[in-house]
């Protein structure tokens, strides 16, 4: 061969060879492939968040805007521990280790839920998905402080929920949900509202231009939901909206003509608790400052919100590679959570962390190297921001957690998403760690009552 032939071969061969490490990199538990890294380890590690959301449905524009216009504070982080997490058998605690949640507007507001509605709004990822975990809440505080019905639910269900069916119709037919057109404040970017923020609560709109029928079935045999009392419906003015109701508000049927937005519709009680459930899938929780401000606080004060709820992290974990990128995000939800405490002033703040979720380094299946750092900061943030945190990573088990849960049928084998029952065991821990502080809030200031009242006399 000549000279420049055998130099070309060797050219191709060294290409091959990059692309195999780049494409198959750790994906196999059989043969391992080594990363590109491995073979040229003086590559510079990026440090913005470019990546962060890259294999999710939401755009990566909403968080890159987000992180780029927040003050570059450092956020001192423990280094993490990339040492391969052994699985271990998960035994739920009977008395769960969490330090007190202090939600002192929300347990105030439990108090006097005989007298008054009390609203609770959980946004999530897909992990809320169906009502799930949301479900379990409302049950077991409806349970003790009374209230009834779902909340709040969008116009077009696009995903069933284990609490309620939900159908289309029009002229007496039932229709297909692309009958009515949507529009969300996260996922595919075609689904954005041109020239305007306002999604409403729900982060998702619909827009009717003609007659149609909401039919929505409360599902007792499933999971048994306690009955409305009244639909509160949040619209356009130039929507008009009737109602025909089971005896038993069960089930209602909303009629709307006109043309104009439906942000939601609200199955619920005049006093007791409500609980929403506002899943948004692929979301990281980056995206609530870009929509309008005042909707939020309108609908938190008109139903008085007493307790915000924020679940995120799990979408953004895969993509967060350095300590920048970790940093980057973690100040892009302080900003998420400054919007909404500002906007419902009178409400607690509860924010739930990523679980465990596995993944596979160098043929190794092991804990997200950067997850455990991610909880901790997420739990120091929060606290500096007066809310109260909720590491699911830690109550699951820790490191390597998630194999466990996935061996006892409460996670998928993604081992990333909880089971139907999974996701049941986590709303019973939350519900019972809320039930155990509001009556440690509640024993300890009528405690401070007491001794105040011995002191002034």
């Amino acid at each position: 061969m000549k000279p420049h032939q055998i130099l070309l071969c060797i050219l191709a061969t060294f290409a091959v060879l990059a692309a195999v490490c780049a494409v198959g990199a750790g994906r196999s538990e059989l043969v391992r492939v080594p990363s590109l890294e491995s073979f040229l380890p003086d590559l510079p590690s990026p440090t913005t968040p470019d990546t962060l959301l890259a294999d999710n449905d939401l755009s990566i524009d909403t968080i890159v805007a987000i992180a780029d216009t927040l003050p570059a504070e450092p956020v001192e982080q423990p280094k993490a521990d990339t040492t391969p997490a052994k699985p271990k058998i998960v035994e739920l605690p009977q008395s769960l280790p969490q330090t007190t949640l202090y939600l002192p507007h929300f347990y105030t507001a439990l108090g006097k839920a005989g007298e008054q509605s009390v609203r609770i709004v959980h946004f999530g990822d897909s992990q809320i998905e169906e009502d799930r975990i949301s479900m379990i809440i409302r049950r077991r505080l409806q349970d003790r402080f009374g209230g009834g019905g779902i909340g709040l639910v969008p116009m077009v269900q696009t995903i069933p929920t284990y609490t309620a069916k939900q159908t289309l119709e029009q002229d007496g037919h039932e229709v297909p949900n692309t009958t009515v057109r949507r529009y969300l404040s996260y996922g595919p970017s075609s689904m954005r509202l041109k020239d305007d923020n306002r999604y409403g609560p729900m982060a998702q709109v619909a827009y009717i231009t003609e007659p149609i029928d909401v039919n929505i079935e409360l599902l007792r045999d499933r999971v048994p939901t306690y009955d409305y009392s009244r639909i509160r419906v949040l619209c356009s003015d130039s929507v008009l909206v009737t109602f025909t109701d089971s005896a038993a508000m069960r089930s209602s049927t909303i009629h709307f003509e006109g043309e104009g937005y439906v942000y939601g519709i609200s199955l619920e009680t005049p006093t007791g608790v409500q609980v929403d459930n506002i899943p948004m899938r692929g979301a990281a929780g980056t995206n609530f400052t870009m929509m309008n401000k005042q909707m939020f606080a309108d609908y938190f004060r008109q139903t008085n919100t007493a307790l915000i709820i924020m679940q995120f992290g799990g979408n953004a974990m895969p993509s967060i590679r350095t300590q920048a990128a970790l940093e980057k995000y973690v100040l892009a939800l302080r900003q998420q959570i400054r919007f909404l405490m500002s906007a419902a002033p009178n409400a607690s703040l509860l924010f739930i962390g990523p679980s465990d979720m596995i993944t596979t380094v160098d043929g190794e299946q092991q804990t997200y190297p950067l997850l455990p750092v991610l909880d901790s900061a997420l739990a120091t943030m929060v606290g500096e921001q007066g809310g109260a945190y909720y590491s699911l990573f830690r109550l699951m088990g820790g490191a390597g957690s998630m194999v466990s849960w996935r061996d006892k049928g409460l996670a998928g084998d993604d081992m990333i998403h909880f089971t139907r029952a999974g996701a049941k065991k986590v709303g019973e821990m939350l519900a019972k760690q809320l039930l155990e502080d509001y009556d440690f809030f509640t024993e300890t200031l009528n405690d401070t009552i007491a001794q105040d009242t011995i002191a002034h006399d």
